[in-house]
């Protein structure tokens, strides 16, 4: 049986190394698929040798989404932002983000997909951020 392949979105954050490890312990081959690749090498000695890949993929782009689900047994989107930013805005991360990276992976056949939302998302909450999270 061969080794299953997971792409992790946001596995640099603070729930994402974590994840990592685990997963590479558990002896998965990971994408971990991040924002800026060059801030993301620290994990890559969570694994053995070839185990860890690091690629670029941003949930806000169509087409590094697509490479970085392609050929995966399972996707974890992990990604979330605390702030927003004249870039990033929750709904476009917590929201559509989410429902691109979910359909994307279920067009590339991938098996299982994991999404982590926040303690305390709720489509009747008044803060955004809350909000955007129960939104995705």
């Amino acid at each position: 049986m061969a080794v299953k392949l997971i792409t992790i979105f946001g596995g640099s954050g603070f729930v994402g190394r974590n994840t990592v490890r685990a997963l590479a312990r558990a002896g998965y081959r990971l994408r971990v698929a991040v924002r800026q690749p060059h801030k993301a090498h620290f994990l890559r000695p969570m694994g053995d040798v070839g185990q860890i890949d690091i690629v670029p993929a941003n949930v806000s782009n169509e087409d590094s989404v697509k490479r970085a689900v392609e050929g995966a047994d399972g996707v974890v989107n992990l990604v979330g932002i605390l702030y927003q930013t004249r870039r990033q805005k929750f709904a476009d991360i917590h929201d559509h983000g989410a429902e691109r990276v979910a359909r994307l992976a279920r067009q590339s056949g991938v098996a299982s997909f994991v999404h982590m939302s926040a303690i305390g998302a709720n489509l009747k909450s008044r803060p955004r951020y809350a909000h955007s999270k129960a939104q995705g």
